[in-house]
Order: C-alpha cells, then sequence, then structure tokens
C-alpha cells in the first residue's frame, strides 16, 4: 500500500501561505512607515515656508513666482 502525499501537500502550502502572508505584512508596514515620515516631512516643509515666510537676503529661498515678499 502507497502512502498518501495529500497530507505532506497541505503542509506544505500551509508554509508558503504563511511565509507569503509574513512577507506581505512586512512590506506593508514599511511602507505606511515610509509613507508617515514622508508626509511628516512634507508638512515640516509647507509649515516653515507658510510661518516664516521669504527672507530679504541670503537665503536658499528668494520668493514666490506670484511676487509675493512675504512681508506685509
Amino acid at each position: 500500500m502507497e502512502p498518501s502525499s495529500g497530507g505532506q501537500a497541505t503542509v506544505e502550502y500551509v508554509f508558503i501561505l504563511a511565509f507569503a502572508s509574513l512577507l506581505g505584512v512586512n512590506i506593508f508596514n514599511k511602507y505606511t512607515d515610509f509613507f508617515s515620515s514622508s508626509m511628516g516631512n512634507v508638512s515640516h516643509v509647507l509649515s516653515s515656508h507658510l510661518t516664516i515666510g521669504v527672507c530679504p537676503s541670503e537665503c536658499w529661498f528668494k520668493g514666490y513666482k506670484n511676487g509675493f515678499t512675504g512681508t506685509y
């Protein structure tokens, strides 16, 4: 009588499914961490530009395209 290989195939399928799930969760976590830090950096840059304004001299940011100088 020949032993059935159905049990081994089921175990292998479960291992492959567990590995794929673990890999997917890790990729999703890395993506959310990257997205979160990127949005934090963008919000920091936007808030500093919108609150500080434009410096008149010796600044890397010389002005806005519409001519606004940052002073009232």
